[in-house]
């Protein structure tokens, strides 16, 4: 077989062979070589062009169907690469089968023969080498049918754009459109046209409108399950005809056609549901939701916790509303402004066992107060750097949710924004902070920036998950106890609610203490029914203070002897069950939580990556976008192929050195954090280069703005934050019931789909913060 590097000389010297000139323009193409090398060169020709003349049978021989054809009098059996392979070189080989054409056509990319030969060559793979370009998932949107389709195989010959045509076969059709499934080697783009005609299904029909082309748009290229050299479109009908519904009406009669009568791609779907249930677990963003200047709901994970708790203050009572004065809401929620983004500075200190909050937009400072405030916050523990982003809620979003949540359509209807928190808090860089000069004003001119400390507003906390909270069951139940604290004294009480390890009491005077504090709790009734009982001076940990601090909530300390009394309490509760009265968990409203779920799906902040295992490697599955995507999604986007997105440009060799530290048994991180600057160029609108550097590359920051004045002056300039954290057990986020009913339609796919989630193993998540490294450096 000819090599590449001399495919150029055969493709110009075969068409000319047997022809009267052929020497005089072998020498012409050859003036470098002997003429024993041309004589090298005419025998292989020979032997490229010599007749073949048996059937060419690639059934077994590659990855792909294989169906009958007859060309040049015999009957072939050919997948569609080697089809459109056949078509394209036939005029090489001067419109003959020959040996040449025949050794093309079992060497095609998709052939077992080159992929064993490619393998060999890269069967020493480095160690976690992570394959970082995949398919980007439209996060927020579903496929919707609105007609019946049926399943359908039949050859069609697709004219390209420019004009060239490949050929392969529909996968289903409706009256208005058609999913169709060609070969990977060519570049489909979507929004083109493409002229369709079908041979086969207008023979069997007797349809003559079939052969003569039909203009479909390509409106999207779907997510490629069985990683094969196939491409598989969506095409819209553009040309106004009944001949398709003619077609379906005749073969809908014949008994091998399934009728597919469901309303949505359960496939694609399910797939797609399942990995928003993972990044909205998953996220560290932090969603409030306003009714007007009102914050209403906090919707809480396990990974926005921490920001949650950081708002509250010395009694454990939320005080985030207090970031969001009337001033800056009207800032932020201007009439007729979609989307509005700011960063927000921000710290806490401690006076007289209170804590009083700092925060301050970047607007509201001149250059002096936002250095002394720098100064002053970044080097204290609870320095915080926050993104604000809100949305509106628009009307679009209520009539969209009314399928979702129609119970609950007032408390939609009385949301107005969305806010989401994200903090972009790097204790590596908060030495940045301090590198401008401290200016020479008191620190007490930045009391105009502390929180207000009147009442607390009634922030309903929801849980994401629509699952029991508690980690065991609580009682109510009144009783007489004592609470003795270092600084309140001796304080009567009567219990409210108790567990095991829990304890809700009711005082008689105000509470002087604040949250983490321990204190001593005698159960005074308790031991009058049995002095021995453990239940004296039981030191205890306050949790939660009441906004009149008559009432505290606490948990029992772990200590030596913290077993037997949770044992002794937990054998009371046993033994007194038809007595107490069990306090019942007040769960979340499952259609609100899929409301405020469907909400955030359509406003991601940051663009969230999945990557899992395939043997000792990584690869990434996909990233969650939204359309229109942000800069920084457009910066992922593959230029080799329309529809996918690689991590390439930014993550580059670091992903797989990054991810070990999340993987590995021993001595394993629960997330990490990381930085990255990233300097791209541009010619006529087009990325021509793209060079990212880790944070951590960076000898001084005087390096770093070095970095980053080049990148401004030759193109742009991007800071971006990676965040990863470990998946476990990827295969609970698949809704099993419709697991169950795509197995009935193919096992194929569902043992694809569950196998792809049982080797998700990281979730990753970008965020652009160029806006915040510009402004500190």
């Amino acid at each position: 077989m000819m090599q590449d590097q001399d495919r150029t000389l055969y493709d110009q010297l075969l068409p000319l062979y047997e022809k009267a000139d052929f020497d005089t323009q072998l020498t012409f193409l050859t003036p470098n070589l002997s003429n024993s090398e041309r004589l090298l060169i005419k025998m292989e020709i020979r032997r490229l062009m010599s007749p073949f003349l048996r059937p060419i049978d690639l059934r077994g021989k590659v990855q792909g169907e294989c169906r009958s054809y007859t060309l040049s009098g015999l009957t072939h059996w050919m997948d569609d690469v080697a089809l459109n392979l056949y078509h394209r070189r036939l005029d090489v080989y001067q419109g003959q089968l020959t040996q040449g054409l025949w050794d093309e056509l079992h060497n095609t990319p998709n052939s077992h023969r080159v992929l064993q030969r490619t393998g060999n060559a890269q069967a020493s793979p480095q160690e976690n080498f992570v394959s970082l370009d995949a398919d980007a998932l439209r996060f927020g949107h579903y496929l919707l049918r609105s007609e019946h389709r049926i399943q359908l195989n039949s050859q069609v010959q697709v004219f390209l754009p420019d004009g060239t045509e490949v050929n392969g076969t529909t996968l289903d059709i409706s009256n208005s459109g058609m999913r169709i499934k060609l070969p990977a080697a060519f570049q489909y783009d979507v929004g083109t046209v493409l002229t369709v005609y079908f041979p086969q299904l207008g023979d069997e029909c007797q349809i003559p409108e079939l052969f003569t082309g039909l203009d479909y748009r390509l409106v999207g290229i779907e997510i490629n399950l069985v990683k094969d050299n196939f491409r598989r479109l969506r095409l819209r009908l553009t040309t106004s005809t009944e001949a398709i519904k003619e077609a379906i009406d005749v073969k809908s009669k014949t008994v091998d056609i399934n009728t597919i009568t469901e309303n949505k791609d359960k496939l694609i779907s399910t797939r797609t549901r399942s990995y928003e249930k993972i990044y909205l677990e998953k996220t560290p963003s932090l969603p409030l939701f306003f009714c007007g200047s009102a914050l209403r709901y906090c919707l809480l994970t396990e990974q926005n916790r921490e920001l949650w708790d950081y708002w509250h203050d010395e009694r454990n009572q939320p005080v985030i509303d207090r970031l969001f004065s009337p001033e800056r809401l009207q800032n932020l929620a201007l009439e007729g402004l979609n989307c509005s983004e700011t960063l927000v500075y921000c710290f806490s200190h401690e006076h007289t066992d209170k804590t009083y909050f700092f925060s301050a937009f970047p607007t509201e400072m001149s250059t002096e107060l936002r250095h002394l405030f720098w100064h002053i916050g970044s080097a204290r523990p609870s320095w915080r750097v926050l993104r604000v982003t809100m949305t509106k809620i628009s009307e679009e979003d209520a009539i969209r949710l009314q399928e979702v949540s129609p119970a609950y359509i007032h408390q939609i209807d009385e949301l107005t924004h969305i806010a989401t928190i994200q903090d972009l808090t790097l204790e590596h860089s908060n030495a940045d902070f301090r590198y401008p000069v401290k200016p020479k004003i008191p620190a007490k001119s930045l009391n105009q920036y502390v929180h207000p400390r009147t009442g607390i507003s009634a922030i309903e906390a929801v849980p994401s998950l629509l699952a029991p909270q508690r980690k065991e069951p609580r009682y109510k139940h009144r009783t007489g106890a004592t609470l003795i604290h270092h600084v309140s004294g001796e304080i009567q009480a009567q219990t409210v609610d108790f567990s095991s390890s829990g304890l809700n009491l009711k005082l008689s005077r105000p509470f002087s203490g604040t949250k983490a504090q321990e204190v001593a709790i005698t159960f005074n009734d308790f031991r009058r029914i049995d002095p021995k009982a453990p239940l004296g001076n039981v030191p205890y940990k306050v949790v939660r203070i009441s906004e009149d601090r008559t009432n505290v909530t606490l948990v029992l300390i772990q200590d030596r002897h913290s077993r037997h009394r949770s044992e002794y309490l937990q054998r009371l509760i046993d033994h007194n069950q038809h007595r107490l009265t069990l306090d019942s968990e007040k769960m979340p409203d499952p259609p609100l939580v899929e409301a405020m779920h469907q909400m955030l799906l359509t406003r991601l902040s940051a663009t969230p990556y999945f990557l899992c295992r395939k043997g000792d490697n990584l690869q990434l599955a996909t990233v969650g976008i939204n359309y229109p995507g942000n800069e920084l999604s457009r910066l992922l986007e593959s230029p080799s192929q329309q529809g996918l997105v690689s991590l390439s440009p930014v993550l580059g060799e670091h992903i797989a050195k990054l991810s070990a530290s999340i993987l590995r048994q021993r001595n394993r991180l629960t997330q990490i954090k990381h930085e990255f600057y990233v300097a791209v160029q541009f010619e006529n609108n087009a990325v021509i280069d793209i060079k990212a550097r880790i944070l951590e590359s960076f000898a001084s920051p005087e390096e770093r703005r070095f970095f980053v004045s080049q990148a401004r002056k030759k193109g742009k300039f991007f800071a971006v934050r990676n965040w990863l954290q470990p998946i476990n057990e990827g295969g609970q986020y698949l809704n099993s019931a419709v697991v169950e009913e795509i197995m009935m339609q193919s096992s194929l796919k569902a043992r694809q789909l569950e196998g792809e989630f049982i080797d998700l193993c990281v979730y990753g998540e970008m965020t652009d913060v160029t806006d915040e490294v510009l402004l500190r450096l």
